[in-house]
């Protein structure tokens, strides 16, 4: 499957609620783009950890 390429599912990433495009990183990777705190964007990767209300959820794009 070629890459970028949007998720198929709704995921909620950081107060967002949307369906990411999903990258593929040089190293095979997956990853998605998000707000950075104090501006920008920056990479959340698959498996790690993020929190959502109090919450430590860890990213899942596989079945996205």
């Amino acid at each position: 499957m070629s890459y970028p390429r949007r998720s198929r599912k709704v995921i909620t990433y950081h107060g967002r609620r949307g369906r990411p495009v999903i990258h593929q990183a040089d190293n095979g990777r997956f990853y998605i783009m998000v707000r950075a705190k104090g501006g920008g964007t920056k990479r959340l990767y698959e498996g790690s950890q993020y929190r959502e209300n109090d919450a430590i959820k860890r990213l899942s794009l596989k079945d996205a």
